[in-house]
Order: C-alpha cells, then structure tokens, then sequence
C-alpha cells in the first residue's frame, strides 16, 4: 500500500455498530460493547448495564481510500469533550464483529422502571422488562442477573443454558488446588496454593507451594516462572500483569477495556479513558517480557499494540513490544485510536496541533496542523482547521458545518446525525439534511435503519424518514 503524508489521508472503510458511539448532546450510553474471554468463572456485571460480549475476528480486510485536506486554514473541526492530561486518545472505536443478534429477531435493548428487556425488528416488546443486567453472549443467547442471580435466556425469553467451556480447569482440596480435564477427571493432585488467573489459549498461572509464580500447561507442567503482583488470562498471545504501587490515581478506567485484568484487545467497542495509574505490563506465551511495567505509563492493549509514556515521552509499540511510533512529545488529550482502521490521532505539545498516524507501521498520514480530527467512517472525515468545521471525503471538501458542531460516525445506512445548537440533523454521505428531528434531546446511531432519539426525558425509536416507530417510553434503548 502506497501512502502519501502531508495533506493526503488515508482512510479505511469502516462499518461502526451504531451503540458503539456516544448519543449527540453529551448522553452516556448505558449500553457497552466488550470482547469478554469467557474460559474461567462468570463475570459479575454491574446492575443497570446491558453488554455485548461476542469474540470477534482479528482479520482485517484494508480498502484505502484518499482523502485530499486542503493546506490552507480554511478548513474546520469537530467539538469533542476534552479528556484529562493523560488520557488514552478520547475514544478508542474498537473493532467489531458483524453482530447475529439481528438474525434471532432482536433489534434493541429498552429499560424502564423495572429493569432490562428486549424489542424486536418491529419494535415490539417481546422480552419484558425485568432484569437488572443482560449482556448478549453470541448464538440467540443472553446473560441476564436479577439480584445476585445470573442465569441464560434466548431471545425469546425462554430459559437456556450455555455450552460447556472446553478444556482444563481447576478443583480445590485440602486448601490446595489440581487440575481437571474437559470431563473432570483429575488430571493432577491439589498441588498448588493458588490459582491466579484461569487456563486459556492453553496455558493458567497458579502459585506454586513453594511461594513461586508462573504460567502451567493443562498437564500441570511449570512452562516459566515470573515475577508480578497480579495477573491475568492470556488473549491473544498476551497476558497483562500488574505490580502495586503507591501513587495517585491519574484517572479512571471509563469502562472495561479489556474485559478488566488480562485483556489484550479485540474488544468491541468506543470507550472514553484515561490513563488510570496501574503499572501494568504484558508477558507473550513463553513468559517473556513485551512490555515492561517499570515504564513510567503503559496503557491498555489494542489489537495493534499500546502507548507506552517513559521520561516523558511518549511512543506506541505493536504487539511483541516494538516502537511503532518512537516516543516523541505527544499528548493524547482530545486524540482518538480507531482500532478497525489501525489509525490513531495525538498532539504535538509544541505546535499544540493535531495530527495522525497507521499504527500498522507507525507512518504520519496527516500531518500536525489541525486543531481537531475526527474520523467518521464511510470515506468520510471531519476536521477544524483556522476556525472552520469541515466534512470532507475522497474528493476533498464536502460542506462547510456550523462552527462547533458536533457530528456522529456514519452508520452502515449511510447516515449521521448532526447536532447544530439544539437541534439534530440527519445527513447522508454527501452531507445533505435529510431531516430534522422535530424534538429530541439527544440521539444514537442507526442500525438496521432505526435510531434511538430521545425527548422529554425519555428514549424511543426513529426510522430512516425521522418517524417514530416506538414513541418515547423508556429511560433507555441501546440498539443491538
């Protein structure tokens, strides 16, 4: 692939799950999609949260497309909140599988006053409202918890149960722990004091009798030994460790990027961070150290690789520990890392300008000259630049936007809403309003040409034409 830096970018086309982004008007979707590895014990997930936990794939198909930036400042930018000073870039679009829930007949989730249930392609409740949680695992199958109980139900509602993880797991005895195989026969005696972190991609870790930690193989075979305080499972060839510290708390984990300790990318999902204090590392499969925790910041690992922040300068390594991008003066308050395309913006502290880099290779392909970047999928770009907001595409400039407006990614429809002062337009790709929202305080994406809107305090369904097919009922519906 041939990539031209300066005023040429480079955009991969990208289909974005609409409940993957944040609604028009600051709302914070309750809604998250998380790549959860689901060997070892059920995650407990927070009451008033609906989740999507399908694995995805780690294939990516690249369709470059040119985006010719004009080099005068006469282009504009896109208004996005402003992240703390040692924030991941502001929102990181994480790649996704195509999703099946469609394909069982559900369209969204919908909350009211008694908790989580489901709608159908027509918009009609056929799950009634009920469960405190409900995530969606994959194959018409949904976790659910009401209190402190987590069962499985089908898109109907009907009671299911889960297939049955495959491979090694763990017994207790004595106060000592050994293994099982996938038919829970003994595979070893109790022999080691602790179990901590689950068998996966073949391999568990477990403290030793003798005090000693490291990673063990399904026939209880000692593979390495390292040094940590925590760890977790290995994804993707990587296992994150941690190793405590007294220090101030930068920020929080907005979220679960990962699926918490352990996670090593393929989520699904935007999420909002910050960098949030732990000294985390990661070990590959031999127990080697990739990325070493005693750098001064290592952030939480993408399919491409992480940031690493070492005397003061910044850099972003691939996945086997490798400098990308060479640690330079960057900032990535305001940046954002678009995990499918494998592109992430920063600011140069000294020019105080925004640019963009390929992760897959680390090359610039915009330079730092613009105040905001924005990547919106479907070719499509919106940048600021000497104080004017511009959408632009393969061809260059589009339209100019209202200064500060605030525009959504497109949806696989070919549609993105548009917030201008208080109201909310819906564009198409050539950037012409399609409708008006008559009402509505805020808005999501479209997905299977519906849209989630809001208005007087509460959300319901629009179709592609700005008609309600659901009227404004619930306090929340997050499309699936």
């Amino acid at each position: 692939m041939n990539y031209r830096t300066g005023k040429i970018l480079l955009i991969t086309s990208l289909l974005l799950l609409p409940a993957a982004f944040s609604p028009a008007r600051g709302e914070e979707p309750a809604f998250s999609y998380t790549h959860i590895h689901r060997e070892g014990s059920v995650s407990t997930m927070e009451t008033g949260r609906v989740e999507t936990r399908e694995k995805s794939s780690k294939k990516t198909t690249h369709y470059d497309i040119s985006v010719n930036l004009p080099s005068s400042p006469a282009a504009g930018g896109l208004l996005y909140p402003y992240l703390a000073k040692n924030g991941l870039p502001g929102d990181v679009h994480r790649r996704r599988g195509e999703s099946d829930v469609y394909g069982y007949g559900v369209t969204a989730a919908f909350r009211n006053k008694k908790g989580w249930g489901l709608l159908n392609r027509e918009g009609h409740e056929i799950v009634p409202a009920f469960w405190d949680s409900m995530s969606y695992e994959g194959n018409g199958l949904f976790q659910v918890k009401k209190g402190k109980k987590i069962s499985y139900i089908t898109a109907d509602g009907r009671v299911a149960f889960p297939d049955r993880e495959e491979g090694p797991s763990f017994y207790r005895e004595k106060g000592k722990y050994g293994i099982l195989d996938d038919r829970g026969n003994r595979v070893t005696a109790p022999l080691y004091r602790e179990v901590l972190a689950p068998f996966s991609e073949g391999i568990a870790f477990v403290q030793l009798s003798d005090g000693r930690k490291g990673g063990i193989d399904g026939s209880g075979k000692l593979l390495f030994t390292a040094e940590f305080d925590s760890v977790g499972p290995y994804e993707d060839g990587l296992a994150e460790y941690r190793r405590k510290v007294n220090r101030f708390n930068w920020g929080t984990l907005a979220g679960a990027v990962l699926g918490g300790l352990g996670g090593s990318g393929g989520g699904d999902e935007m999420l909002p961070l910050s960098y949030d204090g732990v000294k985390r590392g990661y070990l590959d499969r031999q127990g080697r150290i990739v990325v070493d925790s005693r750098s001064d910041e290592v952030y939480p690992m993408t399919e491409w690789g992480t940031f690493v922040k070492d005397h003061g300068l910044l850099g972003f390594v691939n996945r086997k520990g490798e400098y990308i991008i060479p640690p330079g003066r960057y900032d990535l308050s305001g940046g954002r890392l678009y995990e499918e395309e494998g592109l992430v913006t920063l600011r140069d502290k000294e020019k105080g300008k925004m640019g963009a880099f390929r992760l897959e290779d680390g090359r610039q392909v915009m330079d730092f000259l613009y105040d905001r970047i924005t990547f919106l999928g479907k070719d499509r770009v919106l940048y600021e630049m000497g104080g004017k907001t511009v959408l632009s595409g393969e061809s260059g400039v589009i339209r100019e936007l209202p200064s500060g407006a605030v525009m959504q990614p497109y949806s696989e429809e070919g549609l993105a809403w548009l917030e201008e002062g208080k109201k909310i337009h819906a564009l198409d790709r050539e950037g012409k309003i399609l409708f008006t929202l008559p009402e509505g305080e805020a808005a999501r994406p479209f997905r299977h040409g519906l849209a989630p809107v809001k208005s007087h305090g509460l959300w319901g369904l629009v179709d592609i034409h700005g008609q309600w097919v659901k009227s404004p009922l619930y306090k929340d519906v997050q499309m699936m």
